[in-house]
């Protein structure tokens, strides 16, 4: 492998599989005893050693001035990428300016990921470098790339491992790493790595070389189907909230939502007869999208008796991206 830090050299090949094979003692009890601590080990590990599973959404902090909002990453789809099955990952932007009292709604691309040994492999300059190793021990390192485009930095960084240690999240024995970015490396990450969320900073490695560069920061949720719902401790009281949404969106007057709490159906409002169409996206308190309409009259029925009892989100997009928020309260007794 012919690496130079800062610039590409040479691309990376990606890491294969290292097969390791045990030696068990002959007597049965011992047979026993081995196997039944390598299923316990096997359990624990294949909680921990997963990544973007069915459901997996990230929601970060958007770090802008005069700017609130989140960004977001989920898990699409498995696709062929580069001769590797890759999570493909979607990321997005949802924020408010209070300068220009507008609000931005926009995919900002996809990331190209997939988990091999430890490792978790993301997609830079046509081949596949280490996001994170989770088998590394303190004083190990790995390269990174920084961004393809934009990139105000050099090519190519290195990371550090300072310690690591184990947590448990929602009864998962998880695996962490405290990094610190190489020598004169213009890459790091911003907080502590855990096993199948990964930096409680940003996903991907931050620039050292420039300040103030609007773009994602810290975790505020991770969820997957299995694993249920982290939000770091002081963050917002749901992961897609918008400072100020309330007080700062179009008329309250405009938007009568009932009957709140529903059962069955509930009716949307819209007290100015629309001159166009209007987007209406039902989340849950994780985040999910778990309904989207679209809806061009005064007084619309929509159906939500599928959905389980809880609190949800109705945000409601015009053509100019602006936004009314509402919560909505299911409750079937």
């Amino acid at each position: 492998m012919d690496i130079v830090l800062g610039k590409i050299k040479q691309p990376l090949t990606c890491q294969q599989p290292v097969k390791r094979e045990g030696t068990f003692l002959e007597t049965n009890t011992m047979k026993t005893n081995h196997l039944f601590i390598m299923l316990v080990a096997m359990s624990i590990s294949s909680q921990a050693q997963v990544w973007a599973p069915a459901g997996a959404t990230w929601h970060y902090d958007w770090v802008e001035f005069a700017t609130d909002g989140y960004a977001k990453v989920q898990y699409l789809k498995d696709s062929l990428v580069g001769g590797k099955l890759c999570k493909i990952l979607r990321v997005e932007r949802h924020t408010f300016n209070w300068i220009t009292q507008t609000f931005t709604n926009s995919i900002l691309g996809y990331e190209y990921t997939y988990f091999e040994n430890n490792f978790v492999f993301y997609y830079r300059y046509g081949t596949f470098f280490k996001l994170y190793d989770f088998s590394a021990q303190s004083g190990n390192s790995w390269v990174v790339a920084g961004w393809e485009v934009g990139n105000p930095c050099d090519s190519l960084g290195s990371i550090l491992v300072d310690s690591t240690g184990m947590t448990n999240i929602n009864t998962f024995s998880l695996k962490y790493l405290y990094t610190s970015p190489g020598q004169n490396s213009d890459w790091g990450f911003e907080d502590k790595i855990v096993e199948r969320i990964g930096s409680f900073g940003y996903m991907f490695p931050s620039p050292l070389c420039a300040v103030d560069i609007p773009g994602p920061g810290q975790i505020r949720c991770y969820y997957d189907n299995e694993f249920g719902l982290y939000q770091r401790t002081g963050n917002p009281p749901t992961c897609d909230f918008i400072v100020g949404t309330e007080n700062t969106n179009l008329d309250l007057n405009v938007l009568n939502i009932y009957p709140n709490p529903v059962k069955t159906d509930v009716t949307i409002e819209i007290n100015k007869s629309p001159k166009r169409d209007y987007s209406i996206e039902l989340s849950n308190i994780m985040g999910r999208i778990v309904k989207q309409f679209k809806i061009n009259k005064e007084i619309n029925t929509l159906d939500v008796s599928d959905l389980n009892n809880g609190i949800y989100l109705i945000n409601i997009f015009d053509s100019n991206g602006r936004i009314i928020q509402r919560k909505l309260i299911k409750n079937v007794p």
